[in-house]
């Protein structure tokens, strides 16, 4: 549709006729949002979406992820029949190949997370490997992994088909109509600005594909993602290719196969990329291919001619090179855009756009009409985004890397190597002569451990007993038996600040916010459903001013979060204080002895007593400590005006290596809040989960003054009673040994009494404990309450084995809080300055966590 007019108006917009583009426009007609309007700048799907391959997976990283997946394959086998559009789709199934003992292990875990998803799938041996892909060189492949539902689809029929079922249904598509800006009006969606009139909408979704970037950009929107070659190949015609043939996956090799109208189409994605477009996208560019680079990719093409020896008797009748567009962490931005209330994004693909396109069209559409998605999609949310990663330099080298980061093998110790020391803390060059090794979090160089050899990452990879378990162990043990040093600089420090702060963040918050100053209060971020958008901890640091201490990763989303759910004419501000504070952290037992040095304020347990906050003198510098402890021991998190970083650290090592003071990096963290059963934000808490089912219900207040957003829900599940039908829980796996494991991950299923009634949101050896330890979910229609988990016999699958576990609500290690709060007489402190717990469950089974309750 080009030579009809626009809409003066359209409730609304989506910039980019790809198939994200046109999904979420088909979707949306679906659920009746009639005059809806598609802008095309030139035809539809001639962007990237033309030349993809087209395979069609269904296991993501995450439960929900898994579901959106899984309907966009069902989908596809609905397509064609509704809107009369051939969509070419087939499900011939994948495989993935192992080569080594770790993919091995890796597939055989995707079996048992498959299982739990209800997706079926098979291991496979050499001779039905051979049976199924007789064309492959299999020396070196220890077995395989079959997914029978999965399929391959012909992107451009599917565009198409999502277009006309839009048409169908009352919206509107216009092809070669380029959109030239977003019209706001104080900071929020009107209009948008074509080259053939304006149309008047308050919603607006960018879906550009690689263009994205720099539209947004010009919009003082954040979107990283670059644009980078992708190469394939495909054969001339094969005698009796089968066209039921699977698609075929060799993630150590790097390349992928498929049968394409009796060739095979063959690809990589080569560990070092070539960017393209740095100076931008040509005007014209419409279907348009790019040069191929034979020297680039020889290697890629000498692994496919062996592993696939047969191509040597049939020609190459394409050799193709397109681009595709890459995010820097490997994963697409969707949702609301933090800069500009109206405007939604989904673009950064990486190569996935068509398994993709059916989930995140609806998702969008849940979005755009009711406010929030159905499912969490808090791993690809657009907010989480900082505004340094739009820098455009960065994004051009990270994309090189970012061609493959979603292959090849993933463990801890696999580290990103591109745009390195992007985002260092103050005491990143004292950290490193330490021995630190860091890790890439966000551009933030983060110390993951200590190495005084420095001999820094190992190279051989493992998913299970790491090379640096022997020097985490002492650092988990210093914190045990004295203190230990941990730099958590690059959390997110946001100011709430003005007369009406605590009434803006107890809109947010479940919590009570409006406590006295000098109060630090844990709390969750809400959304409409109760469901938890953000774990915070905020100080009154004065009537009018509060300091939220956040994860690296949510330093902007929950910025956001606070300004879009205020009423417009509060008075208050918020400000990003991240680089203004350095924040340390002091634990262990002599934690207090080794400030109390170094100070003149009285810091004793009764002066100080856990869970308050003061300011303090410190060495030489005024600074915020707060009696808190991630890792379950007695701890202090101080706040360092940046300046006075340096100063304060000199001054609490040379107080507190003499008492046994050790450098510890996030991995010990990790480790020691894992036996303490602390809940991470992002694996065992999310926007999927209420406080209640998170047994977190202590940190939420029906009562308060005015209602918070998610009370109406949260209000309606206390009804229910104290034992929810979805319990988070601290799990151990019995009999484990730091030698052989088993370790526990994420996604293994867990049993009750024979019958699926849970799964592994995060695991770490507990090496305080010497156990292997877990935090999981677990579902039971009649509640999960202490007698149900104490009458059942539970058990963890892993990579195919099953696994005897302890389960209980109650924390593994210190489970009545007595080393945070510095003894036995400590144990019944209650939650001064918040309010008292709602369910009684919460009391007896969380009481460790009131850590973090002022």
């Amino acid at each position: 549709m080009t030579g009809r007019p626009l809409p003066d108006r359209a409730p609304v917009v989506i910039i980019g006729g790809g198939v994200i583009g046109t999904s979420t426009l088909y979707h949306l007609a679906k659920r009746g949002v009639e005059g809806a309007v598609l802008l095309e700048r030139k035809q539809l799907a001639s962007g990237t979406t033309w030349h993809a391959a087209g395979i069609v997976g269904q296991l993501r990283e995450s439960g929900a992820q898994t579901e959106l997946s899984k309907y966009t394959a069902r989908l596809f086998t609905e397509l064609e029949a509704e809107t009369g559009q051939a969509t070419g789709y087939k499900q011939n199934g994948t495989i993935h190949l192992a080569l080594s003992e770790i993919r091995l292990e890796q597939l055989r875990r995707n079996h048992d997370h498959a299982a739990r998803v209800g997706i079926e799938s098979h291991l496979l041996g050499l001779g039905d490997l051979n049976e199924k892909w007789p064309w492959v060189n299999y020396d070196g492949v220890l077995g395989g992994f079959f997914v029978p539902s999965n399929g391959q689809v012909n992107p451009l029929d599917v565009t198409q088909a999502f277009a006309r079922g839009a048409r169908s249904n009352g919206c509107l598509v216009f092809e070669n109509t380029v959109a030239k800006r977003i019209v706001t009006r104080n900071g929020r969606v009107v209009a948008v600005e074509t080259e053939r009139g304006t149309i008047a909408t308050e919603k607006v979704l960018l879906a550009g594909g690689m263009w994205t970037a720099r539209f947004a950009k010009a919009h003082g929107i954040t979107v990283p993602l670059h644009a980078a070659e992708h190469f394939y190949i495909v054969t001339e015609a094969i005698p009796d290719l089968p066209k039921t043939l699977p698609g075929l996956v060799v993630l150590e090799e790097r390349i992928y196969a498929k049968e394409d109208a009796g060739k095979l189409l063959i690809g990589g994605f080569e560990a070092r990329g070539k960017a393209w477009g740095r100076d931008g996208i040509p005007e014209s560019f419409e279907f348009d291919e790019l040069p191929f680079d034979m020297e680039h990719l020889e290697p890629v093409l000498e692994t496919i001619f062996v592993r696939m020896p047969g191509l040597a008797e049939h020609g190459v009748q394409t050799f193709f090179n397109g681009p595709e567009s890459f995010t820097p962490d490997g994963r697409p931005y969707l949702g609301p855009a933090p800069e500009m209330p109206g405007l939604f994004l989904a673009a950064g693909m990486n190569s996935n756009g068509i398994l993709n396109s059916g989930g995140v069209g609806l998702t969008m559409a849940e979005w755009l009409i009711d406010g929030l998605p159905s499912r969490g999609m808090g791993s690809m949310l657009t907010a989480r985004a900082h505004p340094f990663q739009g820098n455009a330099a960065y994004n051009a080298e990270r994309v090189t890397e970012a061609v493959g980061l979603h292959w090849g093998l993933h463990w801890p110790g696999r580290q990103i190597d591109t745009a390195r020391g992007v985002r260092r803390v103050p005491l990143h060059d004292r950290l490193n002569a330490k021995g630190a090794v860091f890790a890439e979090r966000i551009g933030w160089e983060v110390p993951m451990y200590f190495d005084p050899s420095g001999k820094g990452w190992p190279s051989a990879p493992s998913i299970g007993r790491q090379e640096w378990f022997p020097l985490v162990e002492t650092e988990c043990l210093a914190a045990r038996d004295a203190a230990a040093l941990l730099d958590q600089s690059m959390y997110g420090k946001i100011l709430v600040q003005g007369p009406d702060a605590a009434r803006a963040l107890n809109r947010v918050c479940g919590a009570e916010m409006d406590v006295p100053v000098g109060t630090s209060v844990y709390a969750q971020f809400l959304n409409q459903r109760g469901g938890i958008e953000a774990d915070i901890t905020a100080t009154r640091i004065g009537l009018e001013k509060f300091v939220i201490v956040t994860g690296h990763p949510s330093q902007i989303r929950d910025q956001a979060w606070i300004r879009e759910h205020a009423d417009p004419g509060w008075r208050f501000e918020v400000f990003d204080a991240t680089s203004s504070f350095s924040l340390l952290s002091v634990h262990g037992p002599r934690s207090r002895e080794i400030l109390s040095s170094i100070s003149t304020d009285d810091l004793s347990e009764e002066a100080f007593p856990f869970g308050d906050a003061r300011e303090i003198d410190l060495a030489y510098a005024r600074v915020w400590a707060i009696r808190r402890s991630f890792l379950g021991e007695l701890g202090y998190e101080l706040l360092i005006p940046t300046e006075f970083t340096a100063g304060v650290y000199e001054a609490l090592l040379a107080a507190g290596e003499p008492r046994g003071l050790r450098h510890i990096g996030m991995f010990a963290m990790n480790h020691c809040r894992m036996e303490k059963a602390f809940r991470h934000f992002g694996h065992d808490i999310g926007e999927d989960d209420t406080p209640y089912e998170a047994g977190l219900g202590f940190a939420v207040k029906l009562d308060k003054a005015e209602p918070f957003v998610g009370c109406q829900a949260l209000a309606k599940q206390k009804t229910t009673g104290p034992a929810t039908p979805h319990r988070t829980v601290a799990i151990a796996v019995e009999g484990a040994t730091p030698e052989n494991g088993p370790f526990l991950i994420h996604n293994e299923p867990i049993r009750h009494d024979g019958r699926l009634a849970g799964h592994v949101t995060s695991g770490a050896w507990g090496f305080r404990l010497r156990k292997s330890l877990g935090m999981a979910t677990l579902h039971n229609p009649e509640g999960v309450s202490k007698q149900w988990i104490e009458k059942g016999r539970f058990t963890v699958r892993v990579a195919g084995q099953d696994f005897p576990l302890t389960v209980q609500l109650a924390p593994f290690y210190d489970p009545a809080g007595e080393r945070m709060r510095g003894g036995p007489s400590q144990a019944k402190t209650t939650n001064k300055g918040n309010q008292a717990h709602d369910r009684k469950e919460d009391d007896p089974d969380h009481r460790d966590l009131r850590y973090q309750i002022g």
